[in-house]
């Protein structure tokens, strides 16, 4: 069977989350993600947040298993100035892992940082 047509996009990214409340602090207050909605269909919460048509599932983590199934490697985030968004997050007191946004060809730049959880993210422009 062809999988043409039956793939349409990313849903969301799941990320593991140690400290719910900081992290969803974190989505909203600092990259401006709304929140949708919290569950706790069993022995973890689940947080779902939105930027745009992208979604984050938070998965609150509660036991010592916290790698057992991976963390995300990263999530990336469409920024239409690179260089303000960086600033910003500088000014949050994020922790950098680039020095700086970094060119990747004809006018595209990218940018990696951590979230509370210490997960990858990296900011994108086109």
């Amino acid at each position: 069977m062809d999988s043409k047509g039956l793939f349409l996009g990313l849903d969301h990214i799941g990320i593991k989350a140690y400290d719910v409340e900081k992290s969803i602090k974190f989505y909203t207050e600092v990259l401006g993600f709304e929140l949708l909605q919290r569950i706790k269909p069993g022995d973890v919460e689940l947080v779902f947040l939105r930027l745009g048509e992208m979604v984050v599932e938070l998965v609150e983590v509660n036991d010592d298993h916290k790698y057992s199934d991976g963390v995300v490697n990263h999530l990336s985030i469409k920024v239409s100035d690179i260089f303000a968004a960086v600033e910003h997050l500088r000014e949050q007191q994020v922790e950098f892992i680039s020095q700086g946004p970094t060119s990747v060809g004809e006018g595209r730049y990218n940018f990696f940082f951590r979230g509370p959880a210490q997960e990858k993210l990296e900011l994108f422009q086109a």
